[in-house]
């Protein structure tokens, strides 16, 4: 009973490999001119052809195409062979080539009825020869490597026919490079944000789990999240993330299963918003286990950066009660003032002084927000099309007295709003300071936002 599955298993597989290359051939095939040029005989894919072998513990087996064309519509036959270490030799110094010959060992050629001789029927222009390649052998040569530097090929031609060889495309070189066959990630990052003025509460983000190989099994991956991962991302990306809440998510099917047949499966992570707190965190989905071949240690893991912003809080009342520097006159009439951050237009601007006198970093604001707030962010967008603003640090106040450092930020050369987290904190008085500027002394700012909770 096992030797017929393992028979129908590697038919299948021959079937997989026999209907991608054809569709490669026939696809790339220009037949225009069939019916009217002298019949002739060719490989389509002539030349070097570089072969990913993985090494899933089935047979691998290579179809090399070999095309009839022209006029005669005739049966006729065509004989394939490998160059023997001499012809190869004689093409390597007529072509300034390299090529060693894999040893006979390590490969099998064979046509139909098991010889190296190919049949075209009438009308029928293409036919094949199987060559097999025994990975195992291959990997046992002395100097072969992973990306087969020494340019190991089969090194097949097609020798006889009764009819004319196309002398330009009659030798192929199959060149081997041989792959362990991983399970991974398609993509190891995405992000999603939970926007709190959106009516969904729930959030979905799509995990693709890809294998390269032809696949003739049902093949089994268990995922899990680790909280260890979120260490090593924020030390790589300088970013201060945290692990997503398990009761925020749920991540189905799991264990997921890439179908026989099939290279990909779909893993559905769902986001609970009313389980996911005004903050950034992350959500690292790790390949745990696989039931057949082992994960890619480059992409098994998949990392979801989930944000939710706070709402912005009501402008309404918030005054400037005080500022460092302004420009109430050279700007313009309405223009120049610290009162412009809160007009809600991006055409008025607070500058600061310049004309009569310079004011000098760092440059401060100081907003009263008429009520106490807990603020988690802060929105800043710059004068439109103006670089001046560059680094500076926010602050809050319960008494316009005693401020705390919440933040800081490093302004982009872009004209949208741009949201700088800071540690959650209440307070009444916000204080905005600039500190550098990419055009010194000069500052400015078009609007001043903040996000969190009255």
């Amino acid at each position: 009973m096992d030797g017929k599955k393992d028979c129908i298993m590697r038919n299948k597989f021959l079937y997989a490999i026999i209907i991608g290359f054809t569709l490669s051939i026939v696809g790339c095939e220009d037949t225009r001119l069939n019916d009217i040029t002298p019949p002739k005989v060719y490989i389509p894919q002539s030349g070097e052809i570089e072969q990913t072998v993985y090494k899933t513990g089935e047979p691998f087996v290579f179809r090399l195409g070999v095309y009839k064309t022209g006029y005669d519509n005739v049966e006729s036959t065509a004989s394939v062979d490998v160059l023997s270490e001499d012809e190869l030799q004689v093409y390597n110094t007529e072509n300034n080539r390299n090529y060693k010959r894999i040893p006979d060992n390590c490969f099998q050629l064979a046509g139909g009825n098991e010889s190296n001789v190919v049949k075209f029927s009438k009308g029928n222009r293409l036919e094949y020869v199987d060559i097999t390649l025994d990975y195992d052998a291959i990997e046992q040569l002395a100097d072969f490597d992973k990306d087969n530097s020494k340019q190991y090929v089969v090194p097949v031609s097609v020798v006889h026919s009764n009819l004319e060889i196309n002398e330009d495309k009659e030798v192929a070189f199959i060149k081997p490079l041989i792959r362990d066959p991983f399970i991974y990630f398609q993509n190891t990052e995405s992000s999603v944000v939970i926007e709190t003025t959106s009516n969904s509460d729930s959030y979905q983000q799509n995990l693709v789990l890809a294998v390269d190989f032809v696949n003739l099994w049902n093949i089994s991956v268990d995922l899990e999240v680790n909280e260890m991962l979120v260490d090593v991302y924020n030390n790589e990306n300088g970013t201060d993330l945290k692990l997503l809440p398990t009761s925020a998510y749920t991540i189905s099917p799991n264990p997921a299963v890439i179908k026989n047949g099939n290279k990909t499966t779909t893993v559905s992570v769902d986001f609970s918003k009313d389980n996911i707190d005004y903050d950034d965190f992350l959500l690292p989905v790790f390949i745990k286990e696989t039931s057949r071949f082992v994960s890619d240690i480059e992409q098994n893991v998949h990392y979801v950066t989930v944000s939710r912003p706070a709402p912005r809080l009501d402008r309404r009342g918030w005054t400037i009660i005080d500022v460092s520097s302004e420009e109430p006159s050279g700007e313009g009439v309405g223009n120049g003032t610290a009162s412009c951050v809160l007009d809600g237009t991006v055409a008025t601007y607070w500058h600061s002084q310049w004309a009569g006198g310079t004011g000098q970093l760092p440059h401060h604001f100081t907003i009263d927000m008429q009520k106490t707030v807990t603020v988690a962010s802060v929105d800043l967008q710059r004068r439109q099309d103006q670089r001046d603003a560059y680094r500076g640090k926010i602050y809050i106040s319960e008494d316009n007295e005693t401020f705390t450092q919440i933040g800081d930020f490093e302004m982009a050369e872009v004209n949208e709003p741009q949201t700088f987290r800071v540690t959650t904190s209440p307070g009444r008085y916000l204080k905005i300071e600039i500190t550098e500027s990419r055009r010194a002394p000069y500052a400015n700012l078009a609007e001043v936002y903040a996000r969190g909770v009255e």
